[in-house]
């Protein structure tokens, strides 16, 4: 687990956050299908957050997809404060299974945190959660060179 403070908001990047009851305010995705065609099998992922925000529904053949995922953590951000919510979870295993390539998921939500983070500082300390060793790699580039990444 490692860690970044951006002002008064900590980062910290983890892989496979099982239980999320520590976590206010979460953003998981709905309904995630591992497979396309064949056998429709689909996974809902589970939460004890107190708050559950769910991803966009998007694919590697979204169009818009980078800014689906910049409003949505953006949003979550506000909600939080809207809550005062203190822990906020990024979970991105459906993010991941739907292809769509993990740097562009670490720089949209890295995005959405150093925005929100110059006018506000709630929540306290944000997880992002990835389940594979390259989303936590590209999390931990994406923080390791904010000042490389585009502000809105």
């Amino acid at each position: 687990m490692a860690g970044w403070s951006l002002g008064n908001l900590d980062v910290i990047v983890e892989m496979g956050h099982v239980d999320d009851s520590d976590i206010d305010v979460v953003v998981k995705t709905k309904d995630i299908s591992p497979r396309k065609g064949g056998a429709n099998i689909i996974v809902q992922e589970g939460s004890d957050a107190e708050e559950v925000l769910y991803w966009p529904v998007i694919s590697i053949a979204s169009p818009d997809r980078r800014a689906a995922i910049y409003t949505a953590a953006l949003n979550a951000l506000e909600t939080a404060k809207g809550l005062k919510a203190k822990k906020v979870g990024f979970f991105t295993m459906g993010l991941e299974v739907s292809r769509i390539p993990s740097w562009e998921v670490a720089e949209e939500i890295v995005k959405a945190i150093i925005n929100h983070s110059k006018t506000e500082n709630n929540p306290s300390r944000i997880f992002l959660v990835a389940s594979s060793p390259i989303q936590v790699s590209s999390f931990q580039f994406a923080l390791n060179n904010m000042s490389m990444m585009p502000h809105k």
